[in-house]
């Protein structure tokens, strides 16, 4: 609609107030080529001119019109709105006030119509248009799309808003200085941490909360992360709290660069390690005090040994000279006096001599358990198929005109003491030897278990005597034994004995048998604490 075709103002008045004739046809390409909504209205509410931004925006309803009346308008066309929900008053629409000759702010305005059902924000301005009397003509109205605008703005301020709660709740500090060390931000729980608030901390610089004894190392770490721009980890770093106490902390610092690389602050993670370190230095006083009486246990331990071992051999020593005494005299009266003496006289004599024979061995024995005790123990990889090969040989030639199947296990090669496990092998294969004898064909084994996912196991079995399992823990007692002297010879010692190197190799021992239906000893070297495996 052109002004000059309007009848309602003299076209003089307006062509010279809104639009210069010789200029019209430019303006008119500029302003229609315009992003921005534009449209004219004169003082009586008519529509002059309207650009096609207009049109798009209002819908092409709002040129059905010529006359505008904003409260009828907006029922037939579309609502305008302050936000989302609320309509917005038709009186204190921006063009109203305009044409009461007011001078309206700019303001944003949701928009929902036929063109736009879901609805559309954008800024509106209006200004009255006067003549160079101050008569009011009209008022111009420019619509300016800012709905993405706003979109982006909130879809920004949410992702702000979201990472700003995420620093708030975090269970770590957060804290920001820039290049003058100066903090910039810090979030609630490093505040905390430290007995501040975040305001008292916002401005001041970071070495004023740290230890007098980290600085050279914090301003080594900083300088580090300005001139190579890498981030690093600080371990154990001492932050200094309101109170003056200080606080373990393990720090992840990060240095902010600009775009061109330049230094501007650093970045830092903070997570408060008191209790970590408390419990570090609960565990080594614990560890000391515990290193502490080990020693302690063990020197007791070794005087006890020592003790014990001058014990053994001085009562070893003062026991063989009395029984060598005897001995010896009921030797000679056997000699000298034989003739003398009736038939229970040289039976007491023999009696005699048998129970300080036994007695000296049984001074042997305990010698021998001093012994391994107090031996050195020198490991090294030893071959005890061969071993065990060496023993049966031996044992066999004791006693030739016995018929021994012997069983062995080849390639079995473990670590330990070669004379201390030759001493585990005699006992247990020479018990076997001798627990077979009433045997017409004896049958010793030695060999291991298959896999029993808790270690090698070793065994010695036989088809021997066997025993009653009822009495199965006297069987590695000192001077325990289950059978009679009259039945098989013994002492009591030697599975005592071992036990004891099983044990110094840290490993258990154990025994299994049934009466006349034989025996099989166990062992393991160098075995972590667990129960014993099933037997096969």
């Amino acid at each position: 609609m052109s002004a000059r075709s309007n009848p309602a103002l003299p076209p003089d008045e307006v062509a010279e107030s809104l639009f210069h004739a010789e200029h019209e046809t430019l303006l008119r390409a500029i302003l229609g080529n315009s992003t921005d909504g534009l449209f004219v209205v004169d003082a009586q509410n008519r529509i002059l001119y309207a650009n096609d931004m207009v049109r798009r925006i209002l819908g092409p309803g709002f040129m059905n019109h010529t006359h505008y009346d904003p409260r009828n308008w907006s029922e037939r066309n579309g609502l305008f709105y302050p936000d989302t929900r609320t309509p917005y008053p038709a009186e204190e629409l921006p063009l109203y006030r305009s044409l009461r000759g007011e001078q309206p702010p700019e303001v944003d305005l949701f928009v929902r119509n036929a063109a736009h059902p879901e609805g559309r924000h954008f800024r509106v301005r209006s200004r009255p248009v006067r003549d160079s009397h101050g008569q009011l003509l009209g008022a111009i109205t420019n619509l300016k799309d800012t709905h993405d605008q706003r979109q982006a703005e909130a879809v920004q301020r949410r992702s702000k808003l979201r990472f700003q709660l995420m620093l708030e709740t975090a269970q770590e500090g957060v804290w920001m200085i820039d290049a003058d060390r100066r903090t910039t931000y810090v979030n609630q729980y490093a505040a905390t941490l430290l007995g501040y608030t975040p305001e008292e901390i916002l401005g001041r610089h970071l070495f004023e909360f740290i230890c007098q004894e980290e600085l050279a190392r914090s301003t080594q770490e900083l300088a580090t992360q300005e001139s190579e721009g890498q981030a690093v980890l600080v371990h154990d770093f001492r932050l200094m709290r309101k109170d003056g106490t200080p606080v373990w902390t393990l720090i992840a610092a990060c240095p902010v660069q600009d775009e061109s690389g330049g230094y501007l602050g650093s970045l830092a993670m903070i997570t408060d390690i008191s209790q970590r370190r408390e419990n570090e230095e609960k565990a080594r006083r614990l560890n000391a005090e515990l290193e502490q009486r080990i020693s302690e246990r063990t020197a007791q331990l070794e005087f006890s040994n020592r003790e014990l071992e001058s014990f053994a051999y001085s009562v070893a020593h003062d026991l063989r000279v009395p029984l060598r005494s005897i001995s010896n005299f009921t030797q000679a009266l056997s000699e000298d006096y034989s003739a003398t003496l009736d038939s229970t006289g040289r039976d007491y004599l023999q009696r005699i001599r048998a129970s300080s024979q036994r007695m000296a061995e049984l001074i042997d024995g305990i010698l021998a358990i001093s012994r391994v005790n107090s031996a050195e123990l020198v490991e090294t990889d030893v071959d005890l198929s061969g071993l065990a090969n060496t023993v049966a040989e031996q044992l066999q030639r004791w006693a030739p005109e016995r018929t021994i199947r012997f069983q062995i296990q080849e390639g079995l090669v473990d670590r330990g003491d070669a004379q201390l496990l030759r001493l585990v092998l005699e006992n247990l294969m020479g018990n076997a030897w001798k627990f077979t004898r009433e045997k017409p064909v004896a049958e010793i084994a030695f060999g291991t278990l298959p896999g029993t996912g808790n270690g090698r196991v070793y065994f010695v079995r036989d088809n021997g005597a066997g025993f009653d399992m009822e009495y199965q823990k006297k069987l590695f007692g000192v001077f325990q034994r289950l059978h009679t002297q009259q039945e098989f010879e013994g002492h009591g010692v030697g599975l005592a004995t071992v036990q004891r190197i099983i044990r110094r190799h840290k490993g258990r021992v154990w025994g299994e048998g049934r009466v006349l239906q034989g025996a099989t000893f166990y062992f393991t070297l160098h075995e972590l604490a667990g129960p014993p495996p099933a037997s096969r």
